[in-house]
């Protein structure tokens, strides 16, 4: 395959035939080996016979075996030469379909038929460049095929298609696959982000395990402590007044003592006068009757100073109390996989057709707007539905419900337990916000900490970008059409969810929500303490806008 263009193109400038084995001279001329032998042994003095140049020495060496250095591992090594110690080439040429040494070379630089192929820099497999049906070199590339073809397949196979030579398309390639690498960089780049923010997240979460054991155990500690001083404290009572009833007794008993004393003399006496006969001795001695016989003392038997029942009862409804609300804790702590479920769901975008049905269905609550909190430019509907901000402030008395500076309004009720849903329209709004937040949020004053760890959990539209304000800040995918919310709340399990009703999908999930909004040691002690959460919302604050609607739910199961 190496010399078939050769052979076909260039017959022996001695014999006329085609070449036979070929060999080269130093002038860069071609003939067969037997040629080559029997033409240079004529004389001392010979020329060669196709372009005349004379040589003094007749060359008999083998082509190749001159200039140039070994190939070695890696190395394209040149077709022409001979032996074990062939070349290393420099140019593949696309027309021979053969590789060449420098020597080789020569040829395609001086013979002017010669000159017009096409070389480049040494490759291997060049037979993989040629046409298998028409043995042609395949210059061009067949966009519609994907495919090399040849000039023939030009005119056979590939009329009318999309033809580009192969440069072309390379470059067109090669272009697609630095973008693809610019691509595959930058995801590498994010990948090694995320390795590094949870390398960063672990250390983070290890020393908040380590606060959160410690934060635990003391308030374990004050639990236990509570309960030990309680114990003690009843303990203490318990024998002062065991002690001060005994001193009551052993009072009376010396009491009793002394009177049993005083009337046993009594007795005596009594006795000694009645053995007497004599009626003037008898009148003259008799005693006088002592004090004594006249004092009454009352004595009850003591009854136990503490029924045991009452304790029992306290300690296992301390005992109930304290497991339902750490099993509370344990859920949320358990809850990372069903975070890490919905998050994934959130990225690719799942639906929640049948969920969000079942969400609208069993816990849809009726919410207005509370005009009482409405910041002053805000205008609330005479139905309290509606909302929307006159973007001057209106001249209303203050309370201290009332926001001041962030123009906000809460909803007219609170939740403390249980599940609740409802449903915002923001059709026309080019802004807002929507969510829960504590009763104690703070009214008076720019508040820019608004954040779950300060009892907030909203979502908003901010300049054309939907953003979850969490710390930091989650921005979303632009959410086109996005005319209906749904904010769903299970103030058991603690979280906020928000959905566009719409497409039925879920925005963003808040988990581990602490509607509480206090620390471990809070959520231990405060058995009886629920706050109230309450819905709140922002229209667009521009002039002539939209009104925010709170509206009916409609399920569609």
């Amino acid at each position: 395959m190496a010399f078939a263009n050769i052979s076909e193109e260039l017959p022996c400038s001695v014999c006329f035939e085609v070449f036979t084995m070929p060999r080269s001279t130093p002038c860069g001329c071609y003939y067969c080996r037997a040629c080559n032998s029997s033409f240079w042994c004529t004389g001392d003095m010979s020329h060669c016979p196709e372009c005349n140049e004379s040589f003094l020495t007749a060359p008999k060496q083998a082509a190749g075996e001159d200039g140039g250095s070994p190939a070695g591992p890696g190395d394209v090594p040149c077709d022409l030469c001979e032996g074990n110690r062939k070349r290393k080439a420099v140019k593949s040429c696309l027309v021979c379909v053969a590789s060449y040494c420098d020597a080789h070379l020569k040829p395609h630089r001086t013979v002017q038929k010669l000159k017009w192929h096409q070389l480049i820099n040494p490759v291997d497999s060049l037979e993989e460049r040629v046409c298998r049906k028409h043995n042609k070199v395949m210059e061009s590339f067949c966009k519609e095929d994907e495919c090399y073809v040849c000039s023939v397949c030009l005119k056979e196979d590939h009329v009318g298609h999309h033809i580009v030579s192969l440069g072309e398309e390379f470059k067109f390639r090669k272009t697609s696959l630095q973008l693809v690498k610019i691509h595959i960089d930058n995801v590498m780049n994010d990948k090694c982000s995320m390795v590094f923010r949870m390398d960063y997240s672990m250390t983070q979460s290890r020393q908040k395990e380590q606060e959160t054991k410690v934060e635990a155990n003391q308030a374990f500690s004050v639990v236990v402590a509570a309960i030990l001083s309680k114990r003690a404290k009843l303990m203490e009572v318990l024998e002062e007044k065991q002690e001060a009833e005994e001193q009551k007794d052993k009072a009376l008993k010396r009491q009793l003592w002394l009177e049993i004393a005083e009337l046993r003399q009594t007795s005596v006496k009594m006795e000694e006068v009645l053995k007497t006969e004599d009626e003037f001795r008898l009148l003259q001695n008799l005693p006088s009757i002592p004090s004594a016989t006249n004092t009454k003392h009352c004595y009850t038997e003591r009854k136990s100073l503490l029924q045991v029942e009452k304790v029992l009862r306290a300690g296992v409804k301390i005992e109930e109390t304290l497991n339902k609300h750490m099993d509370k804790i344990i859920r949320e702590v358990l809850q990372g996989d069903e975070e890490e479920e919905a998050f994934e769901e959130q990225q690719t975008g799942t639906p929640f057709d049948d969920e969000l049905g079942k969400i609208q269905e069993q816990h849809a609550v009726k919410v207005t707007l509370d005009p009482n909190t409405a910041h002053p430019s805000l205008i609330v509907s005479e139905d309290a539905t509606q909302v929307w901000d006159g973007v001057f402030n209106r001249n209303i008395s203050d309370n201290p419900k009332r926001f001041d500076s962030l123009h906000f309004v809460l909803g007219n009720e609170g939740f403390s337990s249980g599940k609740i849903y409802y449903e915002v329209s923001l059709e026309g709004l080019t802004g807002w916000e929507v969510g829960v937040v504590r009763e104690s949020i703070n009214r008076k004053g720019v508040n820019w900490s608004l954040t779950p760890e300060n009892g907030c959990w909203t979502l908003g539209l901010y300049s054309g970008r939907c953003q979850a304000n969490s710390n930091p800040p989650v921005h979303l995918p632009s959410i086109k059409k996005l005319q209906k919310v749904g904010v769903f709340v299970d103030l058991e399990e603690g979280f906020v969810s928000f959905y566009n009703v719409d497409t039925r999908a879920q925005i963003y999930s808040f988990t581990g929500c602490v509607f509480e909004g206090a620390s471990f040691l809070r959520k231990i002690l405060a058995f009886w303490a629920r706050t109230r959460i309450y819905p709140l919302f922002r229209p667009s604050a521009e002039e002539e806008s939209a009104p925010l609607r709170i509206t009916d739910v409609r399920s569609v199961l």
